[in-house]
């Protein structure tokens, strides 16, 4: 009988496929965070009639910033690999397009420099990504050495 294509497939070729999806989520998503953080900072600066609404601003788009910035930690919790490789992309077409946002608006860099909005996202994604592996490797655990496995001891002379 002929093996389902699954069955073919190497573990290279699957972690192949595996770091191609993580990359392709990162992208959409560093789109989405990048379109995100344009239109707050445009709305910031270009709409003055809207000041009176700027704490209803930030927090909407600081909201959407965050709820954004988890679709790589929430898709790839079982992965850190792919979690890491994901939110790094995102964060870094993100910080870019702050860098960009910064030679146009010149006081914006005075806020938050580009390389301390990139940390911050790195820190994010390492935490994130470490703490997802730590619950795999406790989970393992926890499944290897199950309660009441024991072998009882033989009874002594």
């Amino acid at each position: 009988m002929p093996k389902l294509v699954d069955e073919l497939k190497t573990e290279t070729q699957r972690l192949a496929v595996a770091g191609r999806s993580a990359f392709r989520v990162g992208v959409y998503v560093g789109i989405a965070l990048a379109f995100t953080l344009t239109a707050w900072i445009l709305v910031a600066n270009r709409l003055p009639f809207l000041e009176a609404f700027d704490r209803e601003r930030n927090m909407i788009a600081s909201t959407l910033l965050g709820l954004f910035a988890l679709v790589p930690v929430i898709r790839y919790m079982s992965a850190p690999r792919s979690l890491l490789m994901s939110g790094l992309v995102g964060w870094g077409i993100c910080s870019f397009v702050y860098r960009l946002l910064c030679l146009y608006f010149s006081m914006l860099s005075t806020i938050r420099t580009p390389t301390q909005v990139l940390m911050i996202g790195v820190l994010f994604y390492l935490i994130a990504a470490t703490v997802a592996w730590l619950g795999a490797v406790i989970w393992n655990v926890r499944k290897t050495h199950r309660i009441g496995t024991r072998t009882p001891r033989a009874p002594s002379n």
